[in-house]
């Protein structure tokens, strides 16, 4: 029961604000601390909430406002009565504020308080300038940063301007902080009841009742400088106010419940620019926070796009000592386009940029992108870093270590180095060529199907030999007839070689073993009787092979039926012709089957060669580590990110490749000089650590300055021109050979060109000065580059293409070579081996064999 009263209760407490903020509007009687109040609690309510959508606010302000002149003679309110009003004013003001659901913290200005520094006419010096001691400025920007703290969330900072100097005091250390960020959005009140009361013609309060009209985007408010202190609008004058700067001015003109907004910005005072004061709505208590239309629906960026001109300073970075003509002339003419090509390119597309802000530049150049020297950044960060510059007009590769000194508003260009070189003729399929056509399981089964057609060829011609005997004669025939009967054939033989030989040694030494053989056969019958085991054990193996003998005489033709089959399978797959028929039908149809295999293992076989020969000799060398073991000689474009690389890399590959084939330095006691030594190099030695100081020499003088024989640092000119003319790989940017390749190569020399990267391909960014305010500038306007295809186009302009290769078969192409050829040739200089072998080891039988017949006999 009691949640329904409290509920009924605030209901209608809401109720009764509502209405009072109403009648702010028309009733003029309500006491003016109380109705000023509710006017600025509702404006700073309704500015977090439903404009900015923030609920963090830091409300500054102070304990009394400042004294002002009276416009009117009648008008004349003593310091007591200021005082309790705006006291009256501030304490209804923060008691609405803490009762809201955001998170107030409320600021009071008055230890700023100190007398500012006036000329002989009782004026300020300067508009907005506040001279102070060391010591006091020390202590206020302590003060400031207590207060407000740059962090990740961000926050609302109200200011209200009627504590006079001690309000402008605040804004001019926040803007010596460079506090108006994005980070920071102000609100900045002023009210009629503590500036003085503007007047008309007739010397009456002017008053505003009506709704003011929508002006178009660029009008500027006129007002006119008091007496003690300058107007708001020519003291924001002079602060640092930026693109990105969310700054609001909301001025109470009359007694009439409505402020007008005004949306605060400049192009930076700094670049030359001026601060642009444009009316974007009004407020009231029935409508609240009304905007324009053009503002609602347009964003920070689009709405700031007219920069008047301002002068930004940019620096680029040139590595062409050879550059002729004006820098600007340089940077958008693609004369020797190859040549600095990322750093031209991304300063085309800050022209793009440049154009659609309206903006100028004031270019300046080096030769670094910036590189720790001396715990130092050179070149162009280190220009960022010490303010010399305003922007990045070079890419950079966006590393760690710059991450902090740095910002980045975008990619730009992908640069991709890699190694070129031409492909040296990898030799090593080509010996293997003719094993090449077919797999192993392939030859495995062909051999298999060949020892099978072997024995059943051998099986079938047994059969036959056994079942048609014909007097003894094999039915494995050679071609031309029958031959005689064998022992027919072998008497006659005999007696023509008694007939004709004459009587030597030799047909003694025949005759005597003829006799011998004779006696052994009569004495096979007899049994072994031998004394001792010696005799017993050659005996036995004399009888062994006399054995052996005795079978071979009695079926010579077994065993050549199934050497026959061999050389029949062997000759079909050479296709070759039969030394032999058979008259069984089984045999030729094995025969004919065995001839069809080989005619299609052949076609097969000649087809895969001829296909092998003509087709691209495979590439070996696909990796870094292929490029470090092979017989290459390797160079490097002399360009300080790459020296720089090779001094930072843990990669033992890219290690191993500079100290083996890049830079060979001597190994004397030069190694321990110092680091600024100069060095006179050796290419007899290679030491790793004076190599690394030999890089950070060349690294600190510049790209190309250091002319190192026996160090491969070369140009890419000099570069490719080797890989042309020798066996030499070169590392470049793609992006500046291919200009190159296209010039110089021919069609032959491109085909045979490869590829292969040390790193992956790099994304490099557009940078500028820490916290810098044309970050999102910058953003928006590269992104809008990319969107409407201007970075494709000036992509195509800058980036050459890769060469295409146009393959055609040439006479050369068609020439077999001596590698080609020389698996066949070892296969037969391999049987000749294996032939004599074989030989040798026929004749050492038979002389062994010979001794053992002599000695058992």
């Amino acid at each position: 029961m009691h949640w329904w009263l409290l509920l009924i209760f605030s209901l209608s407490c809401e109720g009764l604000q509502e209405r009072e903020l109403l009648e702010l509007d028309l009733d003029y009687g309500v006491a003016e601390p109380r109705r000023t109040s509710l006017l600025q609690s509702s404006l700073i309510l309704q500015f977090a909430q439903d404009y900015k959508h923030i609920p963090r606010i830091t409300y500054f302000t102070c304990q009394k406002p400042h004294s002002q002149t009276p416009t009117h003679p009648n008008q004349i309110p003593s310091a007591a009565e200021i005082r309790d009003a705006f006291a009256a004013k501030n304490f209804e003001l923060i008691k609405s504020l803490y009762e809201s659901e955001l998170f107030v913290r409320i600021v009071l200005l008055d230890v700023l308080t100190q007398a500012a520094p006036t000329s002989p006419s009782g004026r300020p010096n300067r508009p907005g300038a506040f001279s102070q001691s060391p010591s006091q400025a020390h202590s206020n920007s302590e003060w400031l940063e207590n207060v407000l703290r740059m962090e990740a969330l961000r926050q609302i900072a109200v200011v209200d301007l009627a504590c006079g100097a001690l309000s402008r005091r605040f804004l001019e250390l926040a803007s010596a902080k460079m506090l108006y960020s994005e980070k920071f959005h102000w609100l900045l009140i002023e009210d009629f009841a503590w500036q003085g009361r503007p007047q008309t013609a007739e010397g009456t309060p002017k008053r505003d009742d009506e709704k003011a009209e929508e002006k178009p985007p660029g009008q500027q408010i006129q007002t006119t400088d008091d007496e003690d202190l300058p107007s708001i609008e020519s003291f924001l004058g002079g602060m640092n106010l930026y693109m990105n700067t969310e700054l609001t001015l909301a001025k109470r003109m009359s007694e009439a419940a409505h402020y007008a907004l005004f949306d605060v910005w400049n192009p930076g005072l700094n670049y030359g620019g001026h601060v642009n004061l444009t009316e974007i709505g009004s407020f009231t208590p029935s409508e609240g926070i009304q905007l324009h239309t053009w503002f609602r629906t347009t964003s920070t960026v689009r709405r700031r796009m007219d920069m008047q001109h301002a002068r930004l300073r940019c620096m680029v970075v040139v590595t062409n000592k050879n550059m002729t003509g004006t820098l600007m002339y340089y940077l958008t003419h693609t004369v020797s386009g190859h040549i600095d090509t990322m750093n031209r390119f991304n300063f085309n597309l800050l022209m793009a940029v440049r154009d659609m802000f309206n903006w100028t530049f004031v270019l300046s150049r080096t030769t670094s992108w910036g590189y720790v020297k001396n715990g130092r950044f050179d070149g162009m960060i280190g220009a960022l870093i010490r303010n010399e510059t305003d922007i990045g007009g070079a890419p950079i590769f966006y590393w760690l270590e710059r991450h902090k000194w740095i910002d980045v508003a975008g990619r730009s260009w992908s640069s991709r180095p890699c190694f070129i070189f031409r492909h040296p003729r990898s030799t090593q399929k080509d010996r293997i060529v003719f094993l090449q056509p077919f797999t192993n399981d392939v030859w495995v089964l062909i051999v298999g199907c060949g020892v099978l057609t072997v024995f059943i060829l051998w099986f079938l011609t047994t059969i036959e030999w056994k079942l048609v005997p014909h007097d003894g004669s094999a039915l494995i025939k050679p071609k031309g007839g029958a031959p005689p009967p064998r022992h027919h054939y072998q008497q006659q033989q005999q007696q023509q070689q008694e007939e004709v030989r004459p009587i030597t040694a030799i047909s003694v030494v025949v005759n005597e073993e003829k006799v011998e053989e004779k006696m052994e056969d009569s004495e096979d019958s007899s049994p072994i009787d031998a004394g001792t085991l010696w005799q017993r054990a050659y005996q036995k193996l004399n009888k062994y092979i006399k054995d052996r003998k005795a079978k071979q005489k009695k079926s010579p033709e077994r065993v050549g039926l199934f050497l026959e089959s061999v050389l029949f399978f062997v000759g079909i797959i050479c296709q070759q012709g039969l030394g032999f028929s058979t008259s069984f039908v089984s045999g030729r149809c094995i025969v004919i089957t065995s001839l069809l295999f080989s005619f299609c293992i052949y076609q097969f076989y000649s087809a895969s060669i001829v296909g092998t020969l003509l087709m691209e000799k495979p590439k070996t060398i696909k990796t870094l580590s292929d490029l470090v073991h092979s017989s290459l000689s390797v160079g490097m474009e002399d360009i300080l990110y790459n020296r720089d690389y090779f001094l930072h890399t843990k990669d033992p590959v890219s290690m191993e490749l500079y100290a083996k084939k890049i830079t060979s330095v001597p190994t004397t006691k030069e190694n321990e000089a110092d680091e600024d030594e100069p060095v006179d190099p050796n290419p007899a030695s290679t030491d790793p650590a004076k190599s690394y100081r030999d890089i950070v020499h060349s690294h600190e003088t510049g790209a190309h300055a250091k002319d190192n024989a026996a160090s491969n640092w070369l140009d890419p000119e000099t570069g490719l021109l080797r890989v042309k003319h020798e066996r030499f790989a070169f590392h470049v940017d793609v992006a500046a050979a291919y200009k190159i390749i296209a010039e110089t190569f021919s069609e032959q020399d491109i085909c045979d060109l490869t590829e292969v990267s040390m790193f992956p391909p790099q994304k490099t960014v557009c940078i500028m000065q820490k916290n810098s305010p044309m970050r999102k500038v910058i953003s928006y306007g590269l992104r809008r580059v990319t969107e409407t295809g201007i970075l494709t186009y000036h992509f195509n302009v800058w980036h050459s293409r890769k060469p295409p290769c146009v393959k055609k078969i040439e006479t050369s192409d068609l020439h077999v070579d001596m590698d080609t050829v020389s698996s066949a040739l070892l296969i037969l200089l391999f049987s000749y081996g294996i032939t004599l072998m074989i030989l040798a080891s026929e004749i050492l039988y038979s002389k062994w064999q010979y001794r053992l017949i002599i000695r058992l006999n």
